[in-house]
């Protein structure tokens, strides 16, 4: 019988899992509090749930049984409109990780790096891993904002991608305007998630 492990890519054997953030029962029976009292801040979840109109039209959506247009049309038309961009310029995906696996098997080859704004979403240096890149983690400031001073130096001829996350995860923090456009001046791509 063939060893399924020894088979993987030499970069994925030596990949660390990652790992998510515990469902709310797990936090409760750890916490010893009822489920309905933890509110996750580093998932970026809602606690209040979706409102009743979101409820109500998927409750009454009759489609479920049918594949969804594979190149969301509506959703990015609807988008279009709404942000006042050409729906080309849209990329809808199932979740940011969805996108954010995408853009890396896109633009990110073996050696090549990523800059990871630490501490950020973890999901980052993983899928960069995943992808055969290296992380190069550039930490925050002391208020957990950006460090454009040494974003700098950080950048190499093998720099991919700079992840942003806004607000991050899991410190909150919006990134401003001025700061994105100073890291998009660098001609990285610029990944604003």
């Amino acid at each position: 019988m063939t060893d399924v492990v020894s088979l993987l890519q030499p970069h994925i054997r030596g990949l660390e899992i990652y790992q998510g953030v515990d469902p709310m029962e797990v936090l409760a029976q750890k916490a010893g509090i009822p489920p309905h009292k933890i509110i996750k801040l580093n998932g970026n979840e809602n606690p209040y749930g979706p409102s009743p109109g979101v409820m109500a039209a998927l409750g009454s959506y009759k489609l479920y049984n049918l594949y969804p247009d594979p190149e969301q049309r509506q959703l990015r038309n609807a988008l279009s409109e709404y942000l006042g961009v050409e729906p080309e310029c849209i990329v809808a995906g199932n979740g940011s990780d969805e996108i954010i696996d995408l853009i890396l098997r896109m633009f990110l080859g073996l050696g090549d790096v990523t800059i990871d704004h630490t501490p950020t979403f973890g999901m980052y240096s993983g899928c960069t891993r995943i992808c055969g890149g290296d992380v190069e983690a550039v930490p925050r400031n002391e208020s957990f904002e950006i460090d454009l001073e040494a974003t700098r130096p950080a950048l190499g001829s093998r720099t991919k991608v700079i992840f942003l996350a806004s607000p991050n995860n899991p410190t909150g923090n919006v990134a401003p305007e001025w700061q994105v456009r100073q890291l998009l001046a660098t001609g990285t791509l610029v990944v604003v998630d």
